[in-house]
């Protein structure tokens, strides 16, 4: 629950594929992995909930925490303001249609975030 406004800000420092648009990454979309350092982290991925709507809105969840707002792609870059937060960018990389990486840096420490397209 407390990791998710700083898995947001994280979630915003991907690489992408392909070039970026908001097209390809609107759906549902659920955690399945999420790595610390390089190694298997006691998080709980399958708790991570991210919806981008056609209409440039999302919401995202972990656990019981949720945020919602605005979003747009740019090449790789993933842009998300939350109601009454400030704006977020976070690189984000597709594995084909399915998957979306998310490859974090919160305070120096690497995490990757891997999640499915449901």
């Amino acid at each position: 629950m407390k990791y998710l406004p700083l898995l947001l800000p994280l979630f915003f420092l991907f690489a992408c594929t392909d070039s970026g648009s908001d097209a390809q990454i609107t759906g549902e979309w659920q955690g399945v992995s999420w790595i610390v350092n390089g190694e298997t982290s006691d998080r709980d991925a399958s708790q991570v909930t991210f919806s981008f709507e056609p209409t440039g809105t999302y919401s995202g969840a972990f656990g019981t925490q949720e945020e919602a707002g605005t979003y747009r792609v740019e090449g790789n870059k993933l842009y998300t303001h939350a109601e009454e937060q400030a704006e977020k960018m976070v690189e984000v990389a597709l594995s084909g249609t399915d998957t979306l990486r998310m490859q974090m840096n919160r305070a120096g420490t690497p995490e990757t975030l891997v999640l499915v397209r449901q």
